[in-house]
């Protein structure tokens, strides 16, 4: 095909194209970040009244046997609490998370749990699917009544929008119809509790008579029984008390009123509120349905206004989409304006420097159009870590080609043919550096769970830039290169700094060449200073991604009620609040009301609100304000103990080791009392080490109410347990009954006693029980009654029992934290190791797993060069960058305080590509020379002169287009300014050694070729 044609099909088909990847962009799912979580799924059983211990030995253990065998689960473990069993399962990766959940209901039918038992699934949304938090707040109407809406207006009205997987409620009251038992009328009229619970059981309902026929119209029959109001229940008889009908309004106080509370949410100044959490269903577009939530909010406001009631948005998503994608795009903006900036500088003309421009916007319509073809969203990851530096150099060497053709004719026309054989020229080391690029990205592609998706995106985008900046470089940037500079232009730009620099280059590189030993031992010491200083540099698995909010995780003394826990978190809003970067302090203390939380009232999980940037104070940095935030809470709330988090950070830590951090020691054993002597012991070892933080994760024991079944003494009265253990449930704990419908509404039932009974060991003891003969006796003749203490939790991980030590440190790399930690505890913690075991975890396993994967990238490499040049001294002399680059990026980390993670490991790749692209240019350039007949040292010094302006071009346009990424601050710029910052630091030392290519001479010294051709051109250095 012509270089006309070229043109002319350029001319026709990059409207088409332009205007298709306009429109894909406006189809592409937009979130702040990708999906982080495995595909998993949490199993939950309520079975209210429960104790921890009895939770794991009805519901917890039969349920994980059952669930043992589904396919495709890779990890298993639970949590058994007061009411609750929740057993969370973690599948493998590339698992169809719809099919998994019918496996896992395939498996709970064959489980044998107590009746009342029913377990329920997670909804599908996984860790960042929170995406929208509000409260209700009313001047007019008390907390019940807002409770009310919450429950039966706003939640049914937001669950309908497509994409919302869940709306769930914290805090309030969830109203029911209660029985208040007086404890004298039932001795009165000789009725047990039990009695009491069946009569109500067995007078509401409805039945169904099916049809009759009368004459020719046929009726369906129905029997309506059901109970619909406090007058409904109050006429339902009970028992005949000498001949006199007891119904159960006789038996104590009928009334509205709302379950035994889980949980109390407070929001700034406010002690006691209700909230409602929005969660997006996994694969649905962020943007798209935040849009659709704001809507409906704003419907619901002029709703509920003339009540007095309104929806206060406090934690919205859209936001951090909005800052993030915001900040993405103005880098990359930037970074496309100093690339076009340094081609103009380099090349000294608009031209050609639009000529290679033209590369950007080609390469990122077609990743638009890519991205929306295979189903990826736009995030942070995917288009963040796109260097257009990087992107145009194969272009930048094409256009340098046919511009050194343009100035050594200066006064013809250039023809096609000159443009093509130029092209030519560079188009195979082009092609093939571009695919070591690519290449370098492929182990991104093997990154398991989490990493994985944090670096797919990444690898996918880049891979799709390369491949459009490739195929746009060997079809169109020649043609265009032609057409912009095929007449004669008078006079030629001669950038003089660049010629100096030039001649200066060439004649140090030529004495350089009769030292090469010089160059050898600088290459070693950058070996080695590149080991010492990566074995120094911290690891973790995440960067710091800031979502401009924090997430606490408060423990406060064990054992302590739910109002004393709402007062301690009253103290902590106001401590919070004292921050004048702070806008909105959250805390939810205990669990809410549907009891899915596995919390106690002894834990409070508070999100902190922080306002933008812009409005914080006068030189206060992110940095700055977490150093004196920490300090005041631990000087004003010595009594709390605050781990300090993020929303999103929390719940990937949470699904990852299941205690909220990112390095967890686990414990195993049966014995929880010696197991917890253990723990303390290496709690204690560990705090040993400066820098470390440690804890147990599990509440301490909790004091416990005892009632013990005397069955000698209950069968002598001929009563039942169940009789016992239905009052304990219902009487006392306040169990549900029946539900009753009102409407299109759900109520409980309860029947209970009143809480100066239940929070009164003697009067318990006195509620009465009928025996067999119709007598009444007290519980306590039957039962003994103590406190004693007992877990809180009991934790499962792979259906054995554990203890999990959460442990971090501030002042060395994990897994050298991990290593010391590991010698201190074998030295100073002593155990049976046949009863007990150890084992490490946490996220700082994938970012291991993840690094190791850098050793690929240089591996396949190798394997790819040993392809191109057949010698593998050429082969490895390329990947002599490799070491070099890496040490100007760990000097950059080392200097900015940054940490080897997943973000700055991508850097690594990319930097490597990018390093070796240039060697594998400069190496072809070289070996072109020996084929036409050069000795060795003058190809090595004609070719490294020839290639000088191209390398320090692609080299300098890579790092100004990162330079703004590395520069950059606010939400959403972590990722980019750690890659970017080992990009740039990569780069500066990679290209010094590429340019001084002298490494070449040694080799071929050391192996010299069969026959070497003819005599160097005069002038030339010998070698």
């Amino acid at each position: 095909m012509t270089i006309d044609r070229i043109l002319e099909l350029f001319f026709v088909v990059t409207p088409l194209v332009v205007l298709f990847g306009a429109s894909t962009w406006t189809q592409l799912s937009i979130t702040a970040y990708p999906q982080l979580a495995d595909v998993f799924v949490q199993v939950t059983t309520q079975v209210p009244g429960l104790a921890a211990e009895e939770i794991e030995q009805q519901i917890t253990t039969p349920l994980e046997r059952a669930l043992a065998g589904t396919p495709g689960m890779i990890h298993m473990r639970s949590n058994s609490t007061f009411g609750l069993s929740l057993i969370t399962m973690v599948f493998k990766d590339g698992s169809n998370e719809y099919w998994e959940r019918d496996r896992v209901r395939e498996a709970l039918s064959q489980a044998t749990l107590p009746p009342g038992a029913t377990p329920s699934l997670n909804p599908v949304s996984g860790p960042v699917g929170e995406i929208y938090r509000y409260t209700l707040d009313s001047d007019t109407k008390n907390l019940m009544q807002i409770s009310e809406l919450q429950h039966w207006t706003v939640i049914p009205a937001l669950q309908r929008i497509p994409g919302v997987a869940s709306v769930n409620d914290f805090g309030g009251f969830t109203r029911e119809f209660q029985l208040m038992l007086d404890p004298a009328s039932l001795e009165r009229y000789g009725v047990s509790v039990s009695q009491v619970t069946q009569a109500i059981q067995n007078n509401t309902s409805n039945a169904g008579g099916g049809r009759i026929a009368r004459g020719e119209q046929s009726y369906i029959v129905r029997g309506i029984g059901m109970v619909h109001s406090l007058e409904d229940l109050g006429t339902i008889v009970v028992a005949v008390s000498h001949g006199v009908p007891v119904r159960v309004r006789d038996l104590g106080v009928l009334r509205y009123g709302h379950q035994i509370r889980q949980g109390i949410l407070g929001v700034n100044g406010n002690p006691d509120t209700i909230e409602g959490i929005v969660g997006l269903l996994n694969g649905a577009n962020a943007a798209e349905v935040l849009k659709a939530v704001h809507a409906k909010v704003d419907e619901l406001n002029r709703q509920l206004k003339p009540q007095g009631v309104r929806i206060v948005p406090y934690y919205d998503r859209s936001y951090l989409v909005q800052s993030t994608i915001g900040n993405v795009f103005h880098i990359v903006g930037e970074g496309v304006l100093l690339v076009c900036i340094v081609l103009f500088l380099f090349l000294g003309d608009l031209r050609p420097a639009l000529v290679v421009a033209v590369t950007i916007p080609m390469a990122l319509v077609t990743v638009f159009i890519l991205m929306h073809l295979t189903g990826m969203s736009l995030n942070l990851f995917s288009i963040g870590a796109i260097d257009f530096g990087v992107i145009v150099d194969g272009a930048i060497v094409v256009t340098e080609v046919i511009l050194l053709r343009r100035e050594a004719k200066a006064t013809e026309t250039l023809l096609p043919g000159d443009a093509v054989g130029a092209a030519r020229q560079v188009a195979k080391p082009i092609f093939f550096a571009t695919l070591i690029i690519i290449t370098a990205y492929l182990p991104l592609f093997a990154f398991e769970h989490a990493a994985g998706r944090l670096s797919r995106p990444i690898a996918f985008t880049v891979s799709y830039a390369l491949l459009a900046a490739l195929l746009c470089t060997i079809t169109l940037i020649p043609g265009l290169a032609w057409l912009a500079l095929r007449k004669p232009h008078r006079p030629l730009f001669r950038n003089r700094l660049l010629e100096r620099m030039h001649d200066g280059f060439k004649a140090s590189l030529a004495n350089l060449l009769r030292r090469p030993r010089l160059a050898l031992a600088a290459t070693g010491l950058a070996f080695v200073a590149a080991g010492g200083l990566g074995m120094t540099l911290g690891s973790a698995f995440m960067p710091d991604l800031d979502e401009g909010a924090l997430w606490l995780q408060v423990q406060l003394p064990t054992g302590i009620s739910l109002d004393e826990a709402s007062r301690m978190a009253s103290r902590l809003r106001h401590v919070v609040r004292s921050f004048p970067e702070v806008t909105y302090a959250v805390t939810q203390g205990g669990r809410s009301d549907d009891g899915t939380d596995p919390w106690t009232p002894s834990h409070i999980e508070a999100d902190v609100i922080l306002k933008p940037y812009p409005e914080w104070p006068a030189g206060m940095d992110r940095a700055q304000f977490l150093r004196e935030f920490r300090a005041r809470l631990d000087r004003e709330l010595p009594e709390m103990n605050v781990r300090i988090s993020q929303p999103i950070a929390d719940g990937v830590d949470d699904l990852i080791s299941g205690a909220h951090s990112a390095l967890v020691l686990y414990l195993y054993g049966e014995d929880f009392k010696d197991m917890r002597r253990i723990a303390g012991q290496i709690v204690a070892t560990l705090k040993t080490i400066p820098g470390t933080d440690a804890g147990i994760f599990e509440e301490p024991p909790i004091p416990q109410l005892v009632i013990r079944t005397d069955r000698a003494a209950a069968a002598r009265y001929g009563i039942n347990i169940v009789d016992i253990t239905n009052l304990i449930q219902t009487a006392i704990g306040g169990a549900p009954i029946t539900p009753v419908y009102v409407g299109d509404r759900v109520y409980n039932v309860s029947a209970r006693v009143d809480n100066a009974v239940a929070n009164n060991i003697e009067a318990i003891g006195r509620l009465p029980l009928t025996t067999a003969s119709g007598s009444q006796i007290p519980l306590s003749m039957v039962a003994r009654i103590s406190f004693q203490t007992g877990e809180g939790t009991i934790d499962h991980n792979q259906g054995q029992r554990e203890l999990s030590i959460t442990a971090s440190n501030d002042r060395m790399a994990l897994p050298a934290f991990v290593a010391h930690g590991q010698r201190l505890i074998a030295e100073k913690v002593h155990f049976n190791p046949q009863r007990y075991r150890l084992e490490w975890a946490g996220s700082f396993q994938q970012a291991q797993r993840a690094q190791a994967r850098l050793v690929l990238v240089v591996g396949m490499m190798l394997v790819l060069l040993y392809a191109e040049y057949g010698k593998l001294r050429q082969s490895l002399l390329a990947l002599v960058v490799v070491p070099l680059a890496t040490l100007g990026g760990l000097i950059a980390l080392h200097l900015r305080g940054y940490t080897l993670d997943i973000a700055t490991a991508v850097g690594f790749i990319a930097l490597f590509g990018v390093a070796v692209q240039n060697a594998v240019i400069m190496i072809s350039n070289i070996n072109r020379h020996r084929r036409d007949g050069r000795r060795l040292a003058g190809a090595v010094l004609e070719g490294a002169a020839e290639r000088f302006r191209p390398v320090l071009m692609t080299a300098t346009v890579a790092t100004f287009g990162m330079l703004p990424a590395a520069l950059a601050t606010g939400i959403g710029t972590d990722v980019q300014r750690e890659l970017a910052t080992v990009i740039v630091g990569g780069l500066a030392l990679a290209t010094l050694l590429t340019l001084y290519f002298v490494l070449e001479a040694w080799f071929e010294r050391r192996y010299p070729p069969q026959a070497e051709a003819a005599t160097p051109a005069q002038g030339q250095v010998t070698s």
